[in-house]
């Protein structure tokens, strides 16, 4: 039991984006990829979220978990692979529609932690890109 451990932080989401939904998503993953993540091998950085074509379910793209060490080469996960999220289809569908109709808006993941059953969770944003103006008022601060 315990409280959560956080394994990763997306900074330059908070740069760039301007935040208008959270929520906690699960996220389908390998055994090499949970003992990688365990070992800190997880970034968020380059990391978006896609809806799929029906709506109802929701992918994180380009988020890379390295290789576990002592996991041999033929178990091993590919790195950067498109991994399925858990959420509720009517918060799939409601982002997905979002992003969909209104240009700027994305959805990319925030955070990564270990809940206290020690399932890994994401913290997605429905967020919108800041302008160049924006981004400089948020360096400033």
């Amino acid at each position: 039991g315990g409280a959560g451990r956080t394994v990763a932080v997306n900074r330059v989401a908070f740069r760039n984006y301007e935040v208008l939904e959270t929520l906690e998503a699960g996220i389908s993953l390998t055994g090499t990829e949970v003992k990688a993540i365990r070992d800190g091998k997880l970034n968020l950085r380059d990391g978006y979220i896609r809806p799929s074509r029906n709506f109802k379910s929701c992918f994180l793209h380009n988020v890379h978990v390295g290789k576990h060490a002592t996991a041999g080469a033929y178990f091993q996960h590919e790195e950067r692979r498109v991994r399925p999220l858990l959420m509720h289809k009517s918060q799939a569908l409601k982002w997905a529609q979002q992003t969909d109709r209104a240009p700027g808006m994305t959805i990319v993941p925030l955070k990564a932690y270990f809940n206290k059953d020690n399932k890994l969770k994401l913290e997605i944003a429905l967020v919108r890109g800041k302008n160049v103006r924006d981004k400089r008022a948020t360096i400033q601060e």
